[in-house]
């Protein structure tokens, strides 16, 4: 099978896959999604989650995350898998129910009388100890995964969940979808 004959094969099953010029490679988007993941790259590189308001009053909630691929093998990939369906839907739960900061700041001064001969010397000594510590605590529904790529070296492992949700949350079947 050539490679148009497989590139066809592959929509027909309903994957959006690479396009020339995409910064990204071994790109898989389910087609109902695609629009919105492609139209914001910033989404599909840098991470996160996001909520788009559709006319009528839907909702489409997407969430990316990625991880650093060790090497090539089965157990890597779904190691991945699991790390950045965890990632993402924490990410929907701070973007959706908020993230709890915690910031910690403790300063402590010291004087030494330093005594040489007859002659008495100070030094002041301070030590500054910071602390930021985030946390995110919700509960988030289960959502599909909607896409899977790699940055264009194949080093990093992106995976979007998605999913369209009425205004009482609950999932709505796209049309597209049926």
């Amino acid at each position: 099978m050539n490679s148009l004959a497989l590139l066809i094969s592959l929509q027909v099953a309903g994957l959006c896959l690479d396009k020339p010029g995409d910064k990204f490679s071994e790109v898989e988007i389910e087609p109902a999604y695609a629009e919105y993941l492609r139209a914001d790259p910033l989404l599909m590189e840098v991470t996160g989650a996001k909520v788009l308001q559709l006319r009528g009053g839907n909702r489409v909630v997407l969430a990316v995350a990625s991880t650093v691929l060790k090497d090539g093998s089965a157990q890597e990939r779904l190691r991945a898998e699991k790390v950045c369906r965890i990632k993402a839907l924490a990410s929907v739960v701070g973007t959706t129910q908020g993230v709890q900061v915690c910031r910690v700041e403790q300063l402590t001064e010291r004087t030494a009388l330093v005594v040489v001969g007859v002659v008495e010397k100070a030094a002041s000594v301070s030590e500054l100890l910071q602390v930021t510590q985030t946390k995110v605590e919700g509960v988030a529904k289960d959502m599909a995964v909607v896409g899977r790529w790699k940055s264009p070296e194949g080093d990093v492992f992106y995976l979007a969940l998605g999913g369209v949700y009425d205004r009482q949350g609950k999932a709505v079947v796209r049309e597209d979808a049926k």
